[in-house]
């Protein structure tokens, strides 16, 4: 079934890239061999839900456009990108998260079910007794904790550890997306230490994110908010330069009128409007 080798290329992102940070503080040549196969369980992965959504290739604009939008595909291109090329270190994270709750929620929707049949059966119950005796006892006290059996505790740990800590998880992965990851790139090719192409790969991919991800827009705002009050007056610290200050201020508003250009074309249409009436008086 397809559903199971995706599952399979999760365990294999998982495994792999777990592997791979934690030998890469004894050295780069052993880590190395992982980094490859986790990229390669994330292929696997994205490819299988890529398909599944939409059929083979078709070679018409309206299919490319359903492509270009979806996020299965972006993440599936960048890790292609990751995978032909040398090992960057801070560029699996994302994909390691995404693939523990992917990992933990098959365990708790498909192998937990199809092992122990009666589990999903007993915990619906637990949770419908539970509500009513809260309900009876009106919050005068906390209602009995309900016998489970242990896969059904196992399942229920699950599900309520993926509740409390997915969208936090989320919102984490953004903000290593912009603020650490472009940074590693950026840096790493103006030091030849990751390739030349890297930062514009990473940018495209990163402006596709902020025009359909809000929560990559809602990163932006953090990590703009937190440089803000690092950087600029009156909250920065008297020992920030001010050539430091006036500098990101500049990077600052580029980037803004970028993204405000990303969420309204017609705002670069207007300037470049203007800018042709300009050259002709």
């Amino acid at each position: 079934e397809a559903q199971f080798y995706w599952w399979l290329g999760h365990v294999t992102m998982l495994t792999c890239g777990t592997l791979y940070y934690a030998k890469r503080p004894f050295g780069w040549e052993a880590a190395n061999w992982f980094y490859p196969k986790a990229l390669l369980g994330a292929l696997i992965s994205y490819a299988i839900v890529v398909y599944k959504t939409y059929g083979p290739p078709q070679a018409n604009l309206a299919f490319a456009h359903r492509l270009i939008v979806d996020e299965n595909v972006e993440y599936l291109v960048l890790a292609a990108y990751w995978y032909m090329n040398r090992p960057i270190l801070v560029t699996l994270v994302p994909f390691v998260v995404f693939s523990l709750f992917h990992v933990i929620t098959y365990i708790r929707s498909v192998l937990i079910p199809t092992v122990f049949p009666g589990v999903t059966d007993e915990i619906e119950r637990a949770r419908r007794q539970e509500q009513q005796q809260q309900q009876q006892q009106q919050g005068a006290a906390a209602a009995t904790a309900l016998a489970l059996s242990t896969p059904a505790r196992v399942s229920k740990a699950i599900g309520d550890w993926s509740t409390k800590y997915y969208s936090p998880a989320l919102r984490e992965v953004g903000v290593w997306e912009v603020a650490v990851v472009c940074v590693w790139v950026t840096l790493g090719a103006l030091t030849f230490q990751t390739p030349l192409f890297a930062p514009f790969a990473y940018f495209q991919f990163l402006r596709l994110r902020y025009a359909l991800s809000a929560p990559t827009r809602a990163a932006f705002r953090r990590v703009r908010t937190a440089l803000d009050k690092t950087l600029t007056p009156p909250t920065a610290s008297a020992s920030v330069p001010a050539l430091v200050a006036d500098s990101y201020i500049r990077v600052r508003d580029i980037l803004v009128k970028m993204g405000d250009t990303i969420m309204d074309p017609s705002t670069q249409q207007q300037q470049q409007q203007q800018h042709r009436q300009q050259r002709q008086n």
